[in-house]
């Protein structure tokens, strides 16, 4: 199953963040929040926010494109336009350089954003790997390196049918498709 990933949506999640948290976010425990959020977006609704790729980390499940972008290596594009938007910090914080739209976001989306903000906030955030480990069976130990997480596997751990995992998997390709040819391609 695959997402476009929706660099102005990613920018708009973390703007959400940023603000919530009073000005600046911790990376890490940002990037738990995020994935948090586009995980219970996907079981609710069938389709993320970020429309970033699943991935498992050492210290837990990650948004790839994201991850990526919080380390400076996203794509050269949606990375100039991420690095206009936010400036890190020392010790791995990060503040708004100006403010993303929040607008972009749905009611339910900045919901699901404020309840995984939440969730994150209740655990120590040197447990915040362990409980991830604990409370994402998605979650397989990469040993060091990264291993990419089914969508299909985190519907099935929350009860969805293989028949609504499939007709799932049809929607998502065919908002892709339909983004596809109103781009002009």
């Amino acid at each position: 199953m695959l997402f476009d990933f929706d660099i102005d949506k990613s920018i708009a999640a973390v703007t959400f963040l940023v603000q919530k948290e009073g000005g600046e976010v911790d990376m890490f425990l940002s990037l738990k929040m995020l994935y948090l959020a586009d995980k219970e977006a996907l079981t609710k609704w069938g389709k993320t926010i970020t429309g970033a790729s699943f991935y498992s980390l050492p210290k837990g499940p990650i948004l790839s494109e994201v991850y990526n972008l919080f380390k400076g290596t996203g794509s050269k594009e949606n990375q100039n336009k991420w690095d206009s938007y936010f400036a890190e910090l020392v010790k791995h914080t990060i503040r708004l350089l100006r403010e993303g739209d929040v607008g972009l976001l749905s009611e339910r989306e900045a919901d699901v954003l404020e309840s995984a903000r939440r969730k994150i906030h209740e655990i120590a955030p040197w447990k915040v790997a362990d409980w991830l480990h604990k409370n994402c069976p998605e979650w397989q130990d990469p040993q060091g390196g990264s291993i990419p997480i089914d969508p299909s596997t985190i519907l099935r751990n929350a009860g969805k049918s293989e028949e609504e995992i499939k007709l799932i998997e049809e929607s998502n390709e065919t908002m892709r498709f339909a983004k596809y040819m109103l781009s002009g391609h």
